[in-house]
């Protein structure tokens, strides 16, 4: 330009002024104050508290199905009949064997005792008694055999009637009328499946920090009130909160309790593996589900929020850019907390209310220059 200018110079021109271009334009916002409870989000996954494979445990024909796909089921609710025609004939005929040997038990009991009687007059040898005495026996040992018989057919007679074995909801029918299904125990037919749909569990793997914090603050608690620390056996005793979110929620309404916490912690990650229990009320929860795990290990305390996108790094250190009374920007470094759910930070240190905070545009700034703040 120098050069341009002294050409132009000779040239007898004067050289045009050099436009300067505008401050650029940005968006600020001021920190927002409100309460806050530290935490930790964690990804988790629903499990039932009861999950039951039903199968066949005695051979024969479908009968009946008495559900359908997928319905809520409870306790003792028939799902299948099995012909039980074979079973009812072998019942009887057990029941008729434990018939036929009471009667010769009874039987022979008449004739120990009559036999008993007889002894000392040397009407009967010793040997003749002991002989009634062994028969007796023997057949009390065969009655007795034959109750067994008899136990187990009825047994089997109400395995052609299966049952849910808890509430929940059955999953779809994996066999179907007429079928013939095997009771055999290395080769059982899978007949369905239920799952139990309140509570459930949700499983989680936390950093041990969180497990730790949040275990403190609640035997704290615990110790804070007028009564007496009480002694926890259990995780759960101590009630510690846990938030949980579905793909389709906003925050976290879903609320459970900590029910257990593993024995060890995973050197590999640093975590353990931890499992909250909630009511499912509604019952949209379900085995398998992928969730969002809230843990909170902290009091409820004020704090400074700032937009996420508003946090820049250099080499890892973290910083905003502040506008100041002349509109000028400066660098100010920010020591950060967790971030919430609605995609403020909380800022630990380094900034006060009412300072102007950048959150559009910064790549058009840097320390010193003047800007044009839009407040809106």
């Amino acid at each position: 330009m120098v050069l341009v200018a002294l050409l132009l110079a000779g040239c007898g021109r004067t050289p045009p002024p050099i436009a300067e271009l505008p401050p650029p334009e940005v968006s600020v916002t001021v920190p927002v104050r409100r309460e806050v409870l530290e935490h930790m989000v964690f990804t988790g996954n629903v499990e039932a508290v009861h999950e039951v494979e039903i199968k066949a445990r005695v051979s024969g024909f479908v009968t009946a199905v008495h559900f359908t796909d997928g319905q809520a089921v409870s306790e003792g609710d028939l799902l299948f009949t099995i012909d039980e025609r074979p079973y009812t004939i072998a019942r009887d005929s057990a029941s008729a064997e434990v018939a036929k040997q009471e009667a010769i038990l009874a039987e022979q009991k008449n004739e120990v005792i009559r036999k008993e009687k007889l002894l000392p007059k040397g009407a009967v040898t010793q040997e003749e008694f002991e002989i009634a005495v062994a028969q007796r026996d023997a057949t009390a040992a065969m009655l007795a055999a034959a109750q067994a018989q008899l136990a187990q057919a009825e047994l089997d007679l109400s395995f052609c009637r299966v049952t849910s074995p808890v509430a929940g909801r059955v999953s779809r029918r994996f066999v179907d009328v007429g079928v013939l299904v095997s009771g055999t125990e290395a080769s059982a037919t899978r007949l369905t499946a239920v799952a139990s749909i309140t509570p459930v569990y949700v499983v989680f793997d936390a950093q041990e920090k969180a497990v730790i914090l949040a275990r403190q603050r609640a035997v704290e608690n615990v110790a804070g009130t007028d009564e007496p620390p009480a002694e926890w056996q259990h995780i759960k005793d101590l009630e510690i909160p846990v938030g949980v979110q579905l793909v389709t929620d906003e925050g976290f309404p879903r609320e459970g309790i900590l029910d257990f916490v593993d024995i060890a912690v995973l050197a590999g990650t640093g975590t353990v593996r931890c499992r909250a229990v909630l009511d499912n009320s509604d019952r949209l929860l379900m085995p398998g589900m992928f969730v969002r795990v809230r843990l909170p290990f902290g009091d409820p305390r004020a704090a400074l929020l700032i937009p996420d996108r508003a946090i820049g790094t250099d080499q890892g250190n973290k910083f905003v850019y502040v506008v100041d009374a002349e509109n000028r920007v400066t660098n100010r470094p920010i020591t950060l907390g967790f971030l919430e759910d609605d995609g403020l930070r909380v800022v630990d240190a380094g900034l006060k209310e009412g300072d102007r905070v950048i959150t559009s545009g910064l790549n058009r700034v840097r320390p010193g220059i003047t800007v044009r703040p839009d407040d809106s």
